[in-house]
């Protein structure tokens, strides 16, 4: 028999958490005919689940989003269930079901995750709330690679990083689908598209005021190629606007949501010149909280035409504890002699390292030691700029890069988003036939 305590705390995300209504977003024309409508579903379109809700796209058998609340102060630490399930609510022949996730690389990968909504007055009710993220309506297909490593990290800080003030958060995610998306067809089942990007928008409050944060993070060549020891670091989330993740994925958010969110979509000269913005939309790296942008926040100058000077090589964690010995190479991959008087290399912690000297054409120079700078055996960032202040360079290393004594190379370096991410719908004209 049913436990009435898990029937009756399916209500789903509640638009009025966080003291400010966050209704749940719309569907744009270019996407409303592709929503599963059954009458088994609120409204005849959401599946609500214990602190989250999902809309689901019929073509793509995917969630179009899952929204959650999460109450950090409830947060409890219980058992995984790992016993996947179809929704019936929504009707199996709109759901991926395990065929397409056994014996390959691709992971269901929770949009509602599991630890974040884990939480309740009581254990039992955490525990609730955990097994109810085990439904295929609320998996995508991502690869291991991307879920257990970059969209992981992006989790983590939602769940633990946040700066709120009421330890309440709202988070929408859902997948992007490319122009050219990869595909996956198990023997026998029809052909499932894999999602080419995941979008996430975060909102809490601080001092008093709502604060929303948006991000998208492409799942490409780059993300799936592994998980940990890499030497090529181009793996990427970015900070974007949320006009931009309605443009790709169709959704419409009530106005209150891209109001408070910092970055810019459409050109905007008054901001262009204060906050040293360099392109629309606006798209920033991000590996930490302390890289996320904020109003009124001045941007790093980017330098658009860039003299090929990059950051190639890094002793990060040098044999025994001397952080004398540790260094760190650029090299010139111009054509002309590069002075380098006024140069800055910058971890974002500390004071910059002062470059100074002539970095001859093909060739590349290595600082040692690195004071005032430090490199973290946990990981950092390392920003190259010019003596005008512009940002020339830019990479990233994690924990699991860094190996004792053995340098590690940035020869792979950052790429942008992919361009040609468009909205699920038009994908109706992509599902190939049935198998």
């Amino acid at each position: 028999m049913p436990d009435p305590l898990f029937i009756a705390s399916k209500k789903g995300y509640d638009p009025e958490f966080l003291g400010v209504s966050l209704p749940l977003p719309e569907f744009g024309p270019e996407l409303i005919d592709f929503i599963v409508l059954r009458d088994q579903l609120r409204d005849g379109v959401f599946a609500d689940y214990v602190n989250y809700t999902v809309a689901t796209h019929a073509e793509l058998r995917t969630p179009v989003f899952s929204a959650m609340n999460i109450d950090q102060a409830k947060l409890k630490s219980v058992n995984r269930s790992n016993n996947w399930r179809i929704d019936t609510r929504i009707g199996r022949e709109f759901q991926l079901n395990n065929d397409y996730y056994r014996s390959n690389p691709w992971d269901r990968g929770h949009l509602a995750r599991r630890a974040s909504a884990a939480w309740g007055d009581t254990n039992r009710e955490a525990k609730h709330a955990s097994d109810d993220t085990f439904f295929y309506a609320n998996a995508a297909l991502q690869h291991a690679n991307f879920n257990q490593d970059e969209w992981l990290a992006l989790e983590d800080w939602v769940l633990r990083e946040t700066p709120d003030d009421t330890n309440r958060i709202s988070s929408i995610s859902g997948p992007i689908f490319g122009a050219h998306p990869r595909s996956i067809t198990p023997q026998g089942r029809d052909t499932a598209l894999i999602p080419s990007a995941f979008f996430k928008v975060v909102s809490y409050i601080r001092d008093d005021q709502l604060e929303v944060r948006a991000f998208i993070m492409p799942q490409d060549a780059a993300a799936l190629r592994d998980k940990g020891g890499r030497q090529f670091f181009d793996n990427q989330r970015f900070q974007v606007s949320v006009t931009e993740i309605e443009e790709q994925t169709g959704l419409i958010f009530p106005p209150v949501i891209p109001a408070r969110n910092p970055l810019f979509f459409n050109p905007d000269d008054d901001a262009a010149v204060a906050l040293k913005i360099t392109s629309f939309p606006e798209r920033i790296e991000v590996d930490d909280p302390t890289h996320l942008i904020a109003p009124d926040q001045v941007r790093d100058n980017v330098m658009l035409d860039a003299p090929p000077i990059m950051i190639v090589a890094a002793m990060v964690n040098p044999a025994g504890k001397d952080r004398d010995e540790e260094w760190m190479s650029i090299f010139n991959f111009s054509g002309l002699d590069i002075d380098l008087d006024g140069w800055t290399i910058s971890d974002t912690l500390r004071r910059p390292m002062l470059l100074d000297g002539v970095l001859q054409a093909g060739s590349s120079r290595r600082f040692k030691p690195v004071a005032p700078l430090q490199l973290g055996n946990k990981g950092g960032t390392l920003s190259l700029f010019n003596a005008e202040g512009q940002r020339v360079d830019r990479v990233r290393y994690r924990a699991d890069d860094v190996t004792e004594n053995i340098p590690l190379r940035f020869f792979d370096r950052f790429r942008s988003m992919e361009p040609d991410i468009v909205a699920p719908a038009v994908l109706n004209t992509m599902i190939l036939p049935d198998q």
